[in-house]
C-alpha cells in the first residue's frame, strides 16, 4: 500500500487546527481485494490518530464504497481520508462519470444496501463530478 499525504504529530483533538489535522491517500486497482486493503488503510489510520470511537462505521462504509467502484467503475480507485476536529471525511475517487445510484431493495436481497448504509450511517454523503466529466468523488462525513 503506498500512503500519500501529511499527518501531524499529535493525535490529541484539542489541539487540531479548525481546518484539518490529517489527510492521507492510497492507491488501488479496480481488484475485489482492494475493499479488504481500503478497509486495513482506514482502519489503521484512525486507530492510529486515536479515533476508534468511529472507526467500524468508516470502515464499513468505505468498503462500501470502494466494492461499488470496483463493480461499476472498474478504474483504478483512489481513497482519500481527511480527519478534523468536527470528523472523519472519506472520499472514494474513479474515472467513471456516472453517478452511484442509491436501490430499493427487497428483505432477502443479498446486494444493494451500499448506498442506504452509507445515508444511514453518515452525517453527510454525496458525489462531487470531476469538471472534466471523466471522473467522480463519492464521500461520507461522520462526526467525532
Amino acid at each position: 500500500m503506498q500512503r500519500k499525504g501529511t499527518t501531524f504529530p499529535n493525535p490529541d483533538p484539542d489541539l487540531w487546527n479548525d481546518v484539518h489535522m490529517l489527510e492521507q491517500r492510497l492507491e488501488l486497482p479496480a481488484q475485489p481485494a482492494s475493499a479488504r486493503r481500503a478497509r486495513r488503510f482506514v482502519g489503521d489510520l484512525l486507530r492510529e490518530q486515536g479515533v476508534d470511537g468511529v472507526c467500524d462505521v468508516c470502515v464499513l462504509l468505505t468498503s462500501e464504497l470502494v466494492t461499488n467502484a470496483v463493480l461499476y467503475a472498474q478504474s483504478d480507485i483512489e481513497i482519500s481520508v481527511r480527519l478534523s476536529r468536527d470528523g472523519v471525511r472519506v472520499a472514494v475517487c474513479d474515472a467513471s462519470s456516472v453517478p452511484p445510484v442509491r436501490r430499493l431493495v427487497g428483505t432477502e436481497a443479498t446486494s444493494g444496501r451500499g448506498l442506504g448504509l452509507v445515508e444511514a450511517l453518515s452525517s453527510a454523503w454525496g458525489v462531487d463530478t470531476s469538471r472534466n466529466g471523466a471522473g467522480k468523488e463519492v464521500w461520507f462525513e461522520v462526526g467525532l
